[in-house]
């Protein structure tokens, strides 16, 4: 018997589910919703077809739409909860496309799923809060053009840290 290394439709779900919220998110503007909805895309299929490369290019066009949404003005809370939601999205379907390659489709791995999901929404949300309170209490004011340098910074810092 040999063991099928894709993920189960389940698994795939699950990763793609703070994707919606950051596609939701990024309604504030049709250009940011509409390339943002196509790296959920990619993302999904490259979860499903167990692609890293996939899940990487997607979550990249993901954070395409949050780039563009932070130069056309969007409020930062709203940047800072679609960044996050962008990362847990590509750090969950990483994980799922790992679990399927190690341990095939009908391994029961829902649970370490929705653990690693959980774990990577409180942490980002974390993270994601106290930089928004810094900048909330901060005196300067930050342009447009400064908060996509930072997001540029996080994605750099992100693609650094991929394994």
């Amino acid at each position: 018997m040999s063991v099928v290394r894709r993920p189960a439709r389940e698994s795939v779900l699950i990763a793609l589910a703070p994707g919606v919220v950051a596609v939701l998110g990024l309604a504030v503007n049709l250009v940011s919703f509409a390339v943002a909805a196509a790296g959920l895309a990619v993302v999904g299929f490259g979860t499903d077809r167990a692609s890293r490369s996939l899940v990487t290019a997607g979550s990249g066009l993901i954070f395409a739409g949050v780039l563009n949404a932070g130069a056309r003005g969007a409020p930062p809370a709203v940047l800072l909860l679609v960044t996050a939601a962008t990362v847990v999205t590509w750090t969950t379907a990483e994980q799922v496309v790992g679990l399927a390659d190690h341990l095939g489709r009908d391994a029961p791995v829902q649970r370490a799923i929705l653990v690693h999901l959980g774990g990577a929404t409180l942490t980002t949300l974390v993270a994601g809060g106290i930089a928004l309170g810094v900048f909330l209490f901060s005196t300067a004011t930050l342009t447009p053009g400064v908060l996509v340098f930072l997001l540029v910074g996080s994605a750099l810092l992100l693609y650094a840290l991929e394994p």
